[in-house]
């Protein structure tokens, strides 16, 4: 099953709105897990529909994931508990500081991901989710990663770890990445 995910923290929220708005329905489900307050997420989410036009979800519970965007609940972590079913977990059972984590969603991933999984890294702080990289690229995950983001330290980071396998694009060609694979269905 195709998925469109995109991770991020300091500075990628604004980046993630402009990648969304591709001006034709979502055929393709799409999964942010961007570092936010819990107070934020439904702002961010409200701020989503009005700005791109898509439905967007907030996951509170496991739910199949169709042709939408979706963000966890505030103060929880985003994972995948099979192919096509996403759910939200608290910290003490997925072991993470950060909220939501990019760590938790990718180790999840790990067994559900394939070349049909596109991965768009935009800017922020920290390695939250490098080390699970290589086992994503391995199963043929394929990593965009932002050129030229303000806070390049995530980026950085997770391609640190990917070595010489992803792609590294400005918000424009990964918005087309996007309009390519939402095509494809």
């Amino acid at each position: 099953m195709r998925k469109f995910i995109i991770v991020g923290s300091a500075g990628s929220p604004s980046q993630a709105v402009e990648i969304l708005k591709i001006e034709e329905r979502l055929n393709v489900p799409v999964i942010i897990c961007i570092h936010f307050t819990a107070s934020v997420m439904e702002t961010f989410a409200e701020h989503l529909r009005n700005d791109t036009g898509h439905k967007v979800e907030i996951v509170t519970k496991p739910t199949r994931i169709e042709d939408k965007i979706y963000l966890p609940e505030g103060n929880k972590d985003i994972v995948f508990i099979s192919e096509n079913i996403i759910t939200v977990m608290d910290s003490e059972k997925t072991g993470t500081s950060v909220h939501p984590s990019i760590s938790a969603l990718f180790k999840s991933l790990i067994r559900y991901g394939d070349s049909e999984t596109v991965i768009a890294v935009l800017g922020g702080l920290g390695d939250d989710g490098a080390r699970e990289t290589s086992e994503l690229k391995k199963r043929g995950v394929r990593f965009i990663i932002e050129k030229l983001p303000r806070f390049p330290y995530l980026p950085d980071n997770i391609a640190q770890n990917l070595g010489e396998r992803y792609e590294k694009f400005e918000i424009e060609k990964i918005r087309s990445v996007l309009k390519e694979l939402n095509k494809a269905y």
